[in-house]
């Protein structure tokens, strides 16, 4: 009887472990822990090391497996350091992104000669490590000073789950409806929750900075899918992939959050 006391609180000891892994303090700190990797060791080493074996990243306004991408480049000096301003983590645990501010200085003792706001999307690998899967950027940002973060915490709602079908589905008809109205596909398909990136400015996250984002984009923008994921919960997913705005190819990321009245973005990565 003794033994299986024993056995039984071993069995406690490590499921708990576990959950504290799987939440959205460990989503955190896995964000803080690539953010301090990379200040300690440089940006190559943190990218190599935190990146999933399928993660993406985008050079040259191409989605490319992250790893096979940062081995083939030099290390390099400079500071690459961020935070996470905002967190939020799927049902399921072990998916989620964190957005922030990122500074980058050319050595410790250099000031910081340029600024952004970066967004990523994590999961738990078979390893039971968190690892992100997508990373992307807007540079030029005006700085920020405040260190806070945001934790997104959902209140358990009945909801149908969705799927990777419907997601696109979404996307394609968000797309569709940019078209014909910036303004309307927005105040149509953006959560109440949502962050929304652009060079240059600060992340709109309220409703007189979401109209000053409509106000300043291009009025014509060509969409191209490359890719999405989402969590085993249905109630995050993300799809990327290429844009042309006056003729120049760049990148987007749009997280949307299932709800009960549909998917909608929770956060929106547009570079122009």
């Amino acid at each position: 009887m003794m033994r299986k006391f024993f056995l039984l609180t071993g069995i406690v000891f490590l499921c708990s472990i576990t959950k504290a892994q799987r939440s959205i303090e460990g989503l955190i700190d896995a964000e803080k822990s690539f953010a301090a990797y990379s200040v300690a060791n440089g940006t190559k080493d943190a990218f190599l090391k935190f990146l999933d074996s399928s993660g993406i990243i985008f050079d040259q306004g191409k989605p490319v497996n992250g790893i096979e991408s940062w081995a083939k480049r030099e290390k390099r000096p400079g500071i690459l350091n961020w935070f996470p301003q905002y967190a939020e983590i799927a049902y399921s645990n072990d998916f989620g992104f964190t957005t922030g501010p990122w500074t980058f200085k050319p050595s410790p003792n250099d000031s910081v000669v340029t600024r952004g706001n970066y967004s990523t999307v994590w999961h738990i690998n078979e390893k039971g490590e968190w690892k992100f899967l997508i990373d992307l950027g807007v540079s030029n940002t005006p700085e920020e000073t405040d260190s806070f973060i945001i934790k997104e915490i959902k209140p358990i709602v009945e909801f149908e789950p969705g799927t990777g079908k419907s997601l696109i589905k979404m996307e394609k008809r968000f797309i569709k409806a940019s078209h014909r109205s910036t303004k309307d596909a927005y105040q149509k398909y953006k959560s109440s929750v949502c962050y929304l990136n652009r060079n240059k400015r600060m992340p709109a996250w309220f409703e007189d900075a979401f109209y000053g984002v409509y106000d300043s984009m291009p009025k014509k923008i060509q969409y191209t899918i490359n890719g999405s994921g989402i969590a085993s919960t249905g109630d995050l997913g993300y799809v990327y992939g290429s844009t042309i705005i006056n003729g120049k190819t760049d990148n987007y990321l749009r997280i949307w959050r299932k709800e009960q009245g549909g998917w909608k973005i929770a956060l929106e990565v547009l570079r122009y």
